[in-house]
């Protein structure tokens, strides 16, 4: 984007300049308000000129960081035999994908966010979670422009109203309503998830960014917001929020270079050209882990079922009273991991349909 005529990509179809993120002076952030586009020369916080972060793969740069930290998302078996979770190129698509349909909507809810138990929380520690979804460019697909779905959340790990560590049912959120209820767009059928969350102390500025129902602490210990269809010029201005933490003790809980996932079997096959020494990552909807690399093995041979009321991975061996009790032994207590449920359609997106019109 340039100058006077720079449009913003909505769907693929270049827009006049529409309405996305507004500047609070004060704060030097972007915050839940929205103006006019702008240009990509002025997609730079106010006192953070010089210094932007690059989107994705960079978003630690400069914090303590390990290929461990790496995220990776798994698919939570179907199955009681065999491992927990599958590796994302151990998934076969349940989406065909075919010219009728080459596309696919998905929409992504957080069902619980598990932080280990050995993180060392307090009254003040909180997360800054953030999420990008779209088109990777490798998809074949050349009708629309790559664009993303971005998504910001802010996550109270302490719950001041229950006086210790916020239970992982309670940070939850559901992005869709985040992204008012837009689903994501995935031309061609293969995405790019981008996923970076920070643990850090409570700055200032944090909870005029992140909004909380203080009235119900049931629902108010996460926050979110998110953009439909932006460039990275606008996720720039996203990842900045990471970049504020940088004088708040942060510590990085999940990295955040692009994975590459097929939605579907023809995505997975337009990309390896059916080369088996290729091995695509797929997903399908359902419910999918993300965890870091390192505690993939963990996870994998902890023969666990997730239990939505306590919001956790428990073995399968556990019985049900000890559950309610928590009087059990949890293999996954020291694991940051986070349940996400995907709900994905095949479809043929519309080039010309303008959600502003």
């Amino acid at each position: 984007m340039d100058g006077e005529n720079s449009r913003i990509f909505f769907s693929g179809v270049t827009q006049e300049p529409i309405t996305m993120l507004r500047y609070d002076s004060g704060l030097g952030l972007p915050t839940k308000s929205v103006a006019k586009a702008v240009a990509s020369s002025d997609l730079v916080l106010p006192g953070d000129r010089g210094r932007v972060l690059a989107v994705g793969e960079d978003i630690a740069k400069g914090l303590a960081t390990t290929d461990g930290d790496q995220f990776m998302v798994f698919q939570l078996s179907n199955s009681l035999d065999g491992p927990t979770i599958l590796d994302s190129t151990e998934v076969q698509p349940s989406i065909d994908g075919n010219v009728e349909n080459p596309d696919v909507l998905v929409a992504i809810e957080m069902l619980a966010f598990h932080v280990a138990e050995n993180e060392g929380i307090d009254n003040k520690t909180r997360a800054t979670l953030r999420m990008d979804i779209g088109k990777d460019d490798s998809s074949t697909d050349k009708r629309f422009d790559t664009v993303f779905w971005s998504i910001a959340a802010g996550l109270q790990l302490y719950n001041n109203a229950k006086s210790g560590k916020t239970e992982s049912k309670d940070l939850k959120s559901d992005f869709s309503q985040a992204l008012s209820k837009r689903p994501i767009e995935i031309p061609g059928a293969l995405g790019r998830v981008t996923f970076n969350v920070i643990k850090h102390q409570e700055p200032p500025w944090w909870r005029q960014v992140f909004t909380f129902l203080e009235s119900d602490t049931a629902k108010g210990l996460v926050s979110a917001f998110g953009l439909p269809a932006v460039t990275q010029q606008v996720i720039n201005v996203f990842d900045q929020l990471l970049n504020r933490v940088s004088d708040s003790s942060p510590k990085v809980l999940f990295a955040g270079r692009p994975m590459r996932l097929a939605f579907s079997k023809q995505a997975r096959t337009d990309f390896t050209g059916g080369n088996p020494r290729v091995s695509m990552g797929c997903l399908n909807g359902g419910f999918c882990v993300f965890t870091r690399g390192r505690d993939f093995n963990t996870v994998a041979k902890s023969n666990a079922v997730f239990y939505p009321t306590i919001g956790k991975l428990v073995p399968a061996t556990v019985h049900p009273g000890d559950i309610a009790a928590g009087g059990y032994d949890d293999p996954l207590q020291n694991v940051t991991y986070a349940v996400f449920k995907l709900g994905t359609k095949a479809t043929k997106l519309d080039p010309t349909f303008n959600y502003g019109g």
